[in-house]
């Protein structure tokens, strides 16, 4: 039997940028000096017309239904499509997050973390309860029936495949984007793929001001 390799089907190398440039570059300043999100380089402003909460049910690690329309009332949720074996972007982005919400200090009280898992059959409820809790055990891991799970990813405008073998290789996707679902489940802005602590922390507390 040949052993069976794992690889992302899209590979999306991280780019590293040093903080002061990043930071710098990041943001056209408003007049009372905060970030604007209009103008953020790796924000995508939806606010003005929010994509709609996704319909599809899936349930928690914890075996609890969870929609997305589920999410909490009084905060926002960082949301993203990953898989806990993938070899680079999907650790570097919950590790990307887990740093901003630690660098924003009380402001992180106002966001959840949801990824929902790209890979059902394998990231168990145990294996991506597990997974998760190296970033932040507060993080919540969902999953459900891959055909819904690649349905919901592209009402929120993320192009997911359910994984395939070929050739001895077990191929899966992830999403690239982080998106900001209000209250009531809509998607009202998304970082870009790639994006970095330096570059989410400082419109945090924005988020908050303009979307809660």
């Amino acid at each position: 039997m040949r052993n069976r390799s794992v690889r992302t089907r899209r590979p999306n190398p991280l780019r590293s940028l040093p903080a002061v440039s990043a930071a710098a570059a990041l943001f056209a300043l408003t007049a009372c000096g905060g970030p604007d999100l209009a103008e953020a380089e790796h924000y995508t402003d939806l606010s003005d017309q929010p994509m709609a909460a996704s319909g599809i049910e899936l349930a928690t690690v914890d075996g609890e239904p969870w929609g997305f329309t589920d999410v909490a009332e009084d905060r926002l949720t960082l949301l993203f499509f990953g898989y806990t074996s993938c070899p680079d972007v999907c650790p570097m982005t919950m590790a990307e997050i887990n740093l901003a919400l630690e660098q924003s200090g009380d402001d992180a009280d106002g966001f959840d973390v949801v990824m929902v898992s790209s890979d059902p059959a394998r990231d168990t409820d145990e294996q991506l309860r597990s997974w998760l809790d190296r970033f932040d055990p507060d993080f919540q891991g969902v999953r459900g029936d891959i055909d819904d799970t690649v349905r919901a990813a592209l009402d929120y405008g993320v192009p997911i495949d359910a994984p395939e073998e070929t050739e001895g290789e077990y191929l899966v996707t992830h999403g690239g984007r982080i998106l900001v679902l209000t209250p009531g489940g809509e998607a009202a802005g998304m970082f870009a793929e790639g994006v970095e602590a330096d570059q989410i922390a400082p419109l945090l507390p924005v988020l908050l001001t303009e979307l809660l």
